[in-house]
């Protein structure tokens, strides 16, 4: 494919190196000539366009006639949605992509037509989400009494418990491992069961005894 990249910084670069490495051709346009020169330097190819990616001839001499893709990977909101406006509405043919810094901005964009629009903060808060819900202990249910719950756990690629089977696992007494989820496929184990990272367990065990399951089954 032909990508466009609007924006030479340290993301821009790095993603021209990634996209060039799997057999892309690719233009780099870059408004502060010096970052073009460096930018051709670090990469070893004249890749680099100067000129304002929010402007329709630079983009028009940049190749967008015939891009399938054109990324807007500025540090500014405004410039990303204006680059991938003009590509759209002007140039018609490229699907846009738009890197935004603000993620109460990613709303307009899409409503706007953006094909796909990314917020670092929302990527980060992601892979932060689901390591705490790997960590975490979830109580699925109390039953009657209140001194035996369900809960819920999943097992992380760093869980010590990975690739052993359930019978060599030392639980706290009274936690009993009910059933697995796998691959969508809910299992009932037995003791020659073998743990698998991603696997998500359902376990009764007395309310307390987290702690102990969490360094048997996380680690």
């Amino acid at each position: 494919m032909f990508i466009i990249v609007v924006g030479g910084g340290k993301l821009g670069t790095y993603l021209a190196k990634a996209l060039l490495e799997q057999q892309h051709e690719v233009i780099v346009i870059e408004k502060d000539e010096r970052k073009a020169q460096r930018l051709s330097q670090f990469l070893e190819r004249e890749i680099a366009h100067v000129g304002d990616g929010c402007d329709p001839l630079v983009l028009e001499e940049a190749g967008v006639m015939r891009a399938d893709v054109v990324i807007a990977d500025t540090g500014d909101d405004e410039d990303n949605l204006v680059i991938c406006l003009v590509t759209k509405r002007k140039f018609h043919k490229p699907r846009t992509i738009a890197r935004i810094n603000n993620p109460k901005n990613k709303q307009i964009f899409e409503e706007l037509g953006i094909d796909s629009v990314i917020s670092g903060t929302e990527v980060v808060m992601k892979i932060v989400q689901q390591e705490v819900n790997v960590r975490d202990i979830s109580p699925l249910m109390t039953f009657k009494g209140g001194n035996l719950e369900l809960v819920q756990l999943s097992i992380p690629a760093t869980s010590p418990a990975s690739h052993r089977r359930l019978a060599q696992l030392q639980l706290p007494k009274h936690a009993v491992i009910v059933a697995l989820e796998r691959a969508g496929d809910l299992l009932v184990p037995d003791g020659d069961t073998e743990v698998n990272a991603g696997d998500t367990m359902l376990i009764v065990t007395q309310p307390g005894a987290a702690p102990e399951l969490k360094a048997q089954l996380v680690g």
